[in-house]
């Protein structure tokens, strides 16, 4: 039975916490899977996992991944625990993730010495690539980051009936702007990828971000790991055959 379902958009974003984990514990059946980027509804991947099948539903759903900030304060690598995940568009509430889960979270972050913003998020379709466009989304909305599918994960998980928390860690901050081409590559698109290979002006701009990137990604897999352990201190040891990383 899976007791708790990591999940993330992109490989990168769990990658850390893979190697992490096959160094600390001896396992053999994992379900290694990236649910892919922008809205869940699309997305078979973390519907199969909340289906009651014969490994059964998870007790809990963490979602981990990178986000953009919107608010100044906020620096690449910062830990973002958001309480209201909000989508953008008209007329939409806002969801929020599991007290307790959110509890364990926080206990995690402090294990791992990780300070921590509470601030919320908002999704969007798209990526948010410069400051002024990131300033007139904190004027719109009250949150402190951007990303592009966690208000329709937690829908979709929500619905299922399955407690979840997302943590987030800040890419690139509320004043710097990223290049226009940056999704086509999240995506892999062949036609990005050559364009840029075929600029080179572009390539100071990439190694910012990969720089970024594994800054993120440290924080963010060091963060994941505590939030393991602390949910086995409350009562959910974990094993090779019900640790699922999505």
């Amino acid at each position: 039975m899976v007791l708790l379902a990591i999940i993330a958009s992109m490989e990168r974003e769990l990658s850390g916490l893979r190697r992490k984990i096959s160094s600390e514990r001896s396992v053999d059946s994992l379900n290694l899977r990236v649910i892919g980027v922008g809205n869940s509804r699309r997305q078979s991947g973390l519907r199969e996992i909340l289906r009651c099948t014969s490994n059964g539903q998870p007790k809990g759903v963490l979602m981990l991944g990178f986000a953009g900030a919107v608010e100044r304060k906020l620096k690449t690598g910062g830990l973002v625990l958001s309480s209201k995940y909000y989508l953008d568009a008209p007329n939409e509430n806002f969801l929020t993730p599991d007290p307790a889960m959110r509890q364990i979270a926080i206990t995690a972050a402090a294990n791992a010495g990780l300070p921590v913003t509470h601030s919320d998020s908002l999704t969007v379709d798209a990526i948010v690539a410069t400051p002024e466009a990131k300033a007139a989304l904190a004027e719109k909305y009250p949150v402190g980051i951007v990303e592009m599918e966690g208000y329709w994960l937690a829908a979709e998980i929500q619905d299922a009936g399955v407690p979840f928390i997302s943590a987030r860690v800040v890419l690139d901050t509320a004043l710097q702007s990223l290049p226009g081409h940056l999704l086509g590559l999240s995506q892999g698109r062949t036609q990005d990828v050559l364009r840029t290979a075929a600029m080179p002006w572009r390539a100071p701009a990439l190694l910012r971000l990969a720089y970024q990137a594994r800054i993120a990604r440290q924080a963010l897999s060091r963060f994941a790991l505590s939030f393991i352990r602390q949910w086995e201190r409350e009562g959910h040891p974990l094993t090779a055959a019900n640790v699922s990383l999505i």
